[in-house]
């Protein structure tokens, strides 16, 4: 009988064994990535917390990108019973780098980011090692607007098949519905293209239409481009306090101008004139 038990157990632990193995050497398209190091406190608060009279000093830009369309007609976009800014974006994408600095410190002026991470754009595109946040495990409070994000892939190229980089999150169906219906024509030119925003059906932001290069941040870490953004004269800061000035104009135009402190600004009135009549 303990002959018989003791069999037992070693053919227990023998399938065990079994599974293990074909667990680990089977592979996956799906990637499990390591943990996004956290972005400091410090930084934080840094790019959540630039003083009115900065943004007022920057304005809005004047130029026109083919990548950025103002809506008409469409349905409101709500989330949790708030309006929504959507997001659709990749961590190796330097143009998702650069607009989540803009798309990060407007939110900031309506509510409050948790668990951001700190990346960086993939070294094997243009504009390599941009340095920015992640939305990856991120969560947003605010009693004025919703965010609905992903990060869909990775910033680092697959060392397994299939190539490229290997998918993060599968957008939510929101979040694909908005991707599909406005990231191509006659909203937008391509089809497709990262990054993504829509604020409510109002403004929708696509590929290179946030409005600056990449390219201002090279050579720059993110706790420096943090620093930068106190002074109206970088480039950088230009760059960034621009396009959320414009972005902030249109979350206040879903939030019927609250808060009255963000919305009433000259800063956001600037950028509301540049998204004209809605």
């Amino acid at each position: 009988m303990a002959l018989v038990t003791w069999v037992f157990v070693v053919l227990i632990l023998l399938i065990v064994v079994v599974l293990l193995v074909v667990k680990i050497t089977r592979g996956s398209t799906t990637v499990e990535p390591p943990p996004v190091a956290p972005v400091s406190s410090s930084v934080v608060h840094t790019v959540t917390s630039i003083p009115n009279s900065v943004f007022d000093a920057v304005g809005a830009p004047q130029a026109a990108d083919p990548g950025q369309v103002v809506l008409s007609g469409q349905p409101a976009v709500t989330v949790g019973g708030r309006p929504a800014v959507v997001y659709v974006g990749a961590e190796f994408c330097p143009y998702c780098a650069a607009e989540r600095w803009a798309l990060v410190v407007a939110l900031g002026r309506f509510g409050s980011f948790a668990h951001l991470g700190a990346t960086s754009s993939s070294t094997a595109e243009i504009f390599p090692g941009t340095p920015t946040f992640s939305f990856d495990g991120a969560t947003y409070r605010s009693r004025y607007v919703s965010l609905a994000g992903v990060e869909e892939y990775g910033d680092r190229l697959s060392t397994t098949a299939p190539a490229g980089f290997p998918r993060l999150h599968v957008p939510t169906p929101l979040e694909w519905a908005l991707f599909r219906r406005y990231d191509t024509g006659p909203f937008v030119p391509g089809t497709g293209t990262l990054p993504f925003i829509d604020v409510d059906n109002r403004l929708v932001v696509s590929g290179s239409g946030i409005g600056f290069s990449p390219g201002v941040f090279q050579g720059k870490s993110l706790a420096q481009v943090a620093g930068d953004l106190s002074d109206p004269t970088k480039q950088d800061t230009q760059a960034v306090l621009g396009a959320a000035n414009t972005l902030a104009a249109a979350i206040c135009a879903a939030t019927g101008g609250q808060p009255a402190t963000v919305c009433g600004s000259p800063g956001v009135r600037a950028g509301t004139s540049r998204l004209g009549p809605h």
